[in-house]
């Protein structure tokens, strides 16, 4: 694919390989896309039981999951902000919720939540903790969702998965009420980590798909039909041990060897003690424009 699907440019300013894939970089809005994709085979085999970083480990799923519910907590902070109503009168729906921790905290300060997982055992983990019919299975092209059923939909480290973004996007809208607000969380390319690394940044993975800086996912929303667009700081709740993980599976070259050496040499009471880091993404909210 030749054409930036964000802005329709044929400006390709550069290509480099990465995996058995090359990378694309528009020009104009700086968009950056995977071409050619992965096929759903290929996606399937990454997307496995494996796939989340707590490698089955019970005690380390434990620890992973109070991270999760603390991170969930400033992304809550960061939306209640940008909303007017009390929790209690708003319907949310998060795509892709994984074990639902973001659900869980969110539907604790009040707000009516559903959720929307692909992977079945994520799905009946959601269930079992939200209750059997809080998550549905399946993609929002085929969740049977009324439209205009939801004051927020929210997706976290989502969109960059997507084949289709403006699609994708597309369908986020039309699931909104009137002025409805959608948050988004993914990583960016103008973020600290993506300029020190360049073309070794961690985030260039075969699953991720479509990579944004603010101009491209601006125009994104703008197309998709929203306004009042708002960047907020992507700040995590991440421990040592966590963040070593990340380095030994997306192995980055210089810098994942120093890290495992480091981790072998920093004693568990260190490397678990949660922080408050800006990660390598941004906060994205925007409200659902009137036509």
């Amino acid at each position: 694919m030749n054409t930036c699907v964000i802005c329709n440019s044929r400006e390709i300013v550069e290509r480099f390989s990465f995996a058995h894939y090359t990378i694309n970089v528009c020009g104009n809005c700086g968009f950056r896309w995977l071409d050619p994709q992965p096929t759903d085979l290929e996606l399937s085999e990454i997307y496995s039981d494996q796939y989340f970083l707590d490698e089955g480990n019970a005690e380390i799923t434990e620890i992973v999951n109070k991270l999760k519910f603390a991170t969930a907590g400033l992304y809550l902070d960061q939306l209640v902000q940008e909303t007017s109503s009390s929790p209690s009168e708003m319907s949310l729906l998060e795509i892709g919720c994984g074990m639902g921790d973001f659900l869980l905290e969110a539907r604790s300060r009040g707000f009516h939540v559903s959720g929307l997982e692909v992977t079945d055992h994520l799905v009946d983990f959601a269930n079992h903790r939200l209750g059997p019919t809080s998550v549905r299975k399946g993609y929002i092209e085929t969740s049977n969702f009324q439209q205009g059923s939801f004051d927020i939909v929210a997706f976290f480290d989502v969109i960059e998965h997507v084949r289709n973004p403006l699609d994708f996007m597309t369908r986020v809208n039309s699931l909104l009420k009137k002025s409805g607000r959608v948050y988004v969380v993914t990583p960016s390319l103008d973020s600290w980590s993506a300029k020190l690394l360049g073309k070794n940044w961690m985030e260039y993975k075969v699953e991720h798909l479509s990579y944004f800086n603010k101009k491209a996912i601006t125009l994104l929303l703008e197309k998709t039909g929203f306004h009042k667009i708002k960047f907020h700081s992507n700040y995590k709740i991440l421990n040592f041990d966590y963040i070593n993980r990340h380095f030994v599976r997306f192995p980055v070259k210089g810098i994942s060897p120093l890290l495992n050496l480091a981790r072998k040499l920093t004693p568990d009471k260190l490397a678990y003690l949660p922080v408050k880091v800006i990660a390598s993404g941004m906060a994205v909210i925007a409200e659902k424009r009137e036509n």
